[in-house]
């Protein structure tokens, strides 16, 4: 401890840099920095040089695809900084070697649907069997949802106005409630008032 920072300063210093790594991925973060000490304790490593990160990033692309390369590096280097106040983004030739694993790779894509195709399955798709589904794609179409937001609404979340639909999710990752409207776009308000209500309550979707 330096003589001139007292032990407060030291304490709330600690605190502070306990709370940099992101909280509800810290676990994962932890996992890549132990699996990175294991293996230099592995190889008798005591300094973490660039030629050691060289040796461990290029082990681990005998198994890893470049993403979780990336990934794993991201991490490793956000504790090393937090942990051994050690900044590998200043090492050229691990960069390098990274950015050289990625050649060639070809990230996959997620399939997704064209409007026609969404018209089609509003549309035609039997309201028996798929009118949930519906539902649930008119609201996250509707409000540009991820895809958990639209499982966590309730009817309680939902408000009919008569010319549309607010909604307001307030179980976002955010803590900030998400507000969006409805409209009768494509008869999307006739297909979500198909949801049977309790009779007690009033007639929302």
């Amino acid at each position: 401890m330096n003589n001139c920072e007292s032990e407060e300063i030291v304490e709330a210093a600690n605190i502070a840099i306990s709370n940099l790594l992101p909280t509800k991925s810290r676990s994962l973060y932890d996992i890549a920095y132990n699996r990175f000490k294991k293996w230099c304790a592995e190889k008798n490593v005591q300094v973490y040089s660039e030629n050691v990160l060289l040796a461990y990033f290029s082990e681990n692309a005998k198994n890893y695809k470049s993403s979780t390369l990336w990934a794993q590096y991201s991490m490793v280097k956000s504790c090393l900084i937090i942990y051994d106040n050690i900044d590998i983004s200043k090492f050229p030739k691990l960069i390098a070697f990274l950015k050289r694993t990625g050649d060639g790779y070809q990230a996959k894509k997620s399939k997704i649907l064209t409007k026609s195709e969404i018209d089609r399955f509003l549309s035609s798709a039997d309201y028996k069997e798929f009118l949930m589904i519906k539902v649930g794609l008119i609201l996250g179409i509707a409000g540009a949802c991820r895809t958990d937001e639209p499982v966590n609404l309730t009817v309680d979340d939902i408000e009919d106005v008569g010319s549309s639909l607010d909604c307001k999710n307030s179980n976002t990752k955010t803590k900030i409630p998400r507000i969006f409207v409805v409209t009768d776009v494509g008869n999307m308000l006739r297909i979500v008032s198909k949801i049977p209500v309790p009779s007690s309550s009033p007639r929302q979707a």
